[in-house]
């Protein structure tokens, strides 16, 4: 690992490329629509994912879809009854904006949570009804009675069926001075349906959190899972840390569902020192041959990234066990009228059967904000396909883009689409999240620099679009609707071909002709379905700049403890933020081989401490007596991983954060 400078950090997840050094020209051709080429694209929480996955939709979905004064169906849990062999759906029900009310009935709809069953392993669903008994519980140690409780998991051992369960009070409220008003609990019934009787001693109560932060920022648990385990059980359930926009997976252990529980453990978040997607949040787990497996769902507004993290069972409790086991390629999103908003409020939620069938329940929102409960499955053994993509953007785009950089490339795509997408290539702009909060969505700056042929209903357009943002059109015409379409975009000395469906829409030349990142954008409520991707021409490996606010949202930081700087030419793109602390701390997770931290230097800033991959590297000084460029300040090359993380610390004074360049 060699070492230049000493100054700055860079982390995110991603794999690749923007400025582009002189190497290797490589023009073969390569099919990045196979799945053995899968890792070469761009994935991330807030960019979005395409994704291999292979699930099939439930031909009747939705089961259930949301109806006054509970229009957000939004969470559950799928549980198969090893006694009978029938299927049940746990399904949350909230108020629209989980808003939290009264009305003549309560809160609750009989505390918040309804039960659907199937004897024909899901083929037909009939409703049962509220899964909780209707009695009156007051938990020890709270002021009131147990008022609303949606999010459960279910788990039989010797003879019973034990519900874990989040809760909240008559004296819960979002108002943060009413947060600790809730927990976690456990429940017992005879029969998988219920109805489910709360024990009366919670497993662990908000307050646990609110009286002293963990890490001076999460405040509330919710969202359990409860399962049993070889020789114990054990509880795991998210935290949340408000304006931090930060979740963390937390596990604690009993030796019976009563307790007593264990000291919990945060097991996955952002605040690791190592590479974890940020945006994530979890919920339910589930086991399989004596593995735990955390699905995770981003949040931001695309809502299309999902992730797998795992570990051994009897590894559970040490954070240094968890892996990621699949980062992106999880699931897709749908045209369905459904599932317009992608999966929405939870990640999938599931079982493995005996024939090796991955079944799960997964939640979304249509087009009228209703809530709407969906079911999926795929075989376990081939949960990828062996060609073939989906890229979606939902409530917000989507952007990846393959690795390497090509200088004039001739792609060639089959593929089908809705709304409106768009092939890119020569693409110089930076990346990352317009803010380091929940419903982000791409930086504006991510549309400059490059070159697109984009679709709209019928219509195309070529566009180019310059370093300052705007954007010019060259040419554009009527489009025959199709189901599946085919493009070619050639380069020779002449200029630039692009065919369509065999036919020559344009010919000429065009004024960007740089080595540059090729990929794929699908703007909001659009997607497209790839079936080929080939690409050829001069390669050569690239970087590529995550913005600031990467280095903010993969280290969960509150926007109060910095300043947002705009329109300074002090900064690669006149953007960045300067913190308000001489503690603060910036993390950027990345997918390359090395990196050079870019800032600025100023009078008011100090010194920081760059941390690679848990290891203190290095001290940096940001301060001059007369402002300075950003340049790098702290380099590496030859990382010995893949996957990395960065962080830079406030050790005596403030610290600036620009950007962070990774090299693939």
């Amino acid at each position: 690992m060699k070492k230049i400078f000493s100054q700055f950090t860079y982390l995110i997840s991603a794999i690749l490329i923007v400025s582009c050094g002189k190497v290797a020209v490589n023009p073969a051709v390569t099919d990045f629509a196979l799945q053995s080429q899968s890792q070469a694209w761009l994935r991330h929480p807030v960019l979005g994912d395409p994704s291999f996955d292979n699930f099939k939709r439930y031909g009747k979905n939705p089961v259930q879809r949301g109806t006054p004064p509970f229009n957000w169906p939004v969470n559950g849990y799928y549980f198969e009854d090893p006694i009978s062999g029938n299927e049940y759906l746990f399904a949350g029900q909230y108020r629209t904006g989980y808003a939290m009310g009264s009305d003549k009935n309560g809160l609750d709809l009989d505390k918040g949570c309804i039960v659907y069953i199937s004897g024909d392993k899901g083929n037909t669903w009939n409703y049962l009804g509220p899964a909780f008994s209707n009695d009156t519980v007051k938990l020890e140690g709270q002021t009131g009675a147990v008022s609303y409780a949606p999010d459960v998991s279910v788990v039989f051992f010797e003879g019973k069926y034990y519900m874990g369960l989040d809760y909240v009070t008559s004296g819960f409220s979002w108002d943060i001075k009413n947060i600790r008003n809730g927990g976690l609990a456990v429940a017992v019934s005879n029969k998988p349906e219920g109805p489910y009787k709360i024990l009366s001693k919670p497993a662990i109560t908000n307050g646990y959190f609110y009286d002293d932060p963990w890490l001076g920022k999460f405040n509330r648990c919710y969202a359990g899972t409860l399962l049993r385990l070889k020789d114990k059980w054990i509880y795991l359930f998210d935290l949340d840390s408000g304006p931090w926009f930060s979740w963390g997976l937390v596990a604690m252990t009993a030796p019976s569902p009563e307790g007593p529980w264990s000291k919990p453990v945060i097991v996955i978040s952002c605040e690791s020192s190592k590479y974890v997607p940020s945006l994530m949040e979890y919920f339910p787990v589930f086991l399989k041959n004596d593995t735990l497996y955390a699905p995770a769902t981003s949040v931001a507004k695309n809502r299309n990234f999902q992730c797998i993290f795992r570990v051994s069972a009897d590894q559970a409790m040490n954070p240094e066990k968890w892996e990621l086991w699949q980062e992106g390629s999880v699931w897709h999103g749908t045209r369905a009228e459904h599932e317009y908003e992608g999966i929405w409020g939870q990640t999938l939620a599931g079982f493995v059967n005996r024939s090796g069938e991955f079944k799960v329940m997964f939640p979304s929102r249509d087009k009228e904000n209703r809530g709407t409960i969906n079911l999926a499955s795929v075989s376990w053994n081939k949960m990828q396909r062996d060609t073939g993509f989906v890229l979606s953007g939902h409530g917000g785009p989507s952007f990846s883009a393959i690795s390497g950089c090509y200088n004039q490339p001739d792609i060639e795509s089959t593929f089908s689409c809705y709304g409106t997408v768009a092939f890119v290539w020569n693409y110089h702009a930076p990346v990352g999240p317009d803010r380091p909060q929940s419903d982000a969505v791409m930086h504006p700056l991510m549309f400059n620099s490059h070159t697109r042929f984009q679709l709209n209903d019928s219509n195309w357009y070529l566009l180019e679009s310059s370093d300052t943002g705007s954007t010019d059109t060259i040419a554009q015409g009527k489009l025959k609707i199709k189901d599946i379409y085919s493009l070619r975009i050639g380069h020779d000395n002449s200029g630039t071909i692009i065919k369509f469906d065999g036919e020559v829409l344009w010919k000429g030349l065009l004024s960007n002709s740089e080595y540059g990142n090729c990929g794929l954008f699908a703007m909001k409520y659009s997607g497209i379905e790839v079936r080929s991707f080939k690409v050829s021409g001069n390669r050569q490996p690239g970087s590529m700049n995550w913005l600031y606010t990467e280095g903010l949202s993969n280290s969960g930081s509150n926007l109060k403890d910095w300043e947002m700087i705009g329109k300074n030419e002090l900064f690669t793109y006149g953007i960045g933020a300067v913190s308000k602390t001489d503690s603060a701390q910036a993390k950027w997770s990345f997918t390359g081989s090395g990196f050079d931290l870019i800032c600025p230097k100023l009078p008011t800033l100090g010194t920081a401490e760059i941390m690679v991959n848990g290891k203190i590297e290095g001290e940096i000084n940001l301060h001059s007596e007369t402002p300075l460029k950003s340049a790098p300040v702290y380099s590496v090359r030859s990382l010995t991983q893949k996957k990395n993380a960065v962080i830079i610390k406030g050790k005596n004074g403030k610290i600036a954060l620009d950007c962070l360049r990774v090299f693939e």
